[in-house]
């Protein structure tokens, strides 16, 4: 299923258009949790049990797993393993290299990890976005406004 016709069926079935951010930071886990690196993938669980009948998708910023080293890495895919296959999982990444550089960052982000869509960053050029396009029933978000201050 393409990521466009499980988005349509999860906003369908959930009657929603909230897409939930799971960006976990060590120093925001709420009181009751420790402050482990583990913590966060109880942490994750707990939000996506209280809320897969009220999203339409999940967003997953890499950054706040990736600053984790492997264990990071693999809280990420344990997390995206945790998602309903029903909802789509977006990886938050603006993902913007080379070729050679993007084939690997799309095949993390679909094979590996199993995620629905990534967000991309253009600045390079198109050429450069064609590997994650290959995957045709995958998804990307180009960047092309950023919420920072001195982004236009």
């Amino acid at each position: 299923m393409s990521f466009i016709q499980k988005l349509k069926k999860s906003i369908a079935q959930n009657n929603s258009l909230l897409c939930l951010g799971l960006d976990p930071d060590l120093k925001k886990l709420p009181a009751g949790l420790s402050k482990s690196v583990d913590s966060i993938l109880e942490f994750n669980r707990k939000i996506i049990e209280a809320t897969n009948e009220l999203v339409c998708a999940y967003k997953l910023n890499s950054a706040f797993y990736e600053a984790l080293g492997t264990r990071g890495f693999e809280i990420l895919k344990a997390t995206i393993e945790s998602i309903p296959k029903d909802i789509p999982i977006i990886l938050d990444s603006k993902r913007g290299d080379i070729n050679s550089s993007n084939e690997m960052y799309a095949k993390s982000a679909f094979i590996e990890l199993g995620a629905d869509a990534i967000t991309v960053n253009p600045y390079l050029g198109v050429e450069p976005l064609k590997p994650f396009m290959e995957f045709e029933d995958k998804f990307i978000f180009v960047l092309v406004l950023s919420s920072n201050p001195g982004g236009f």
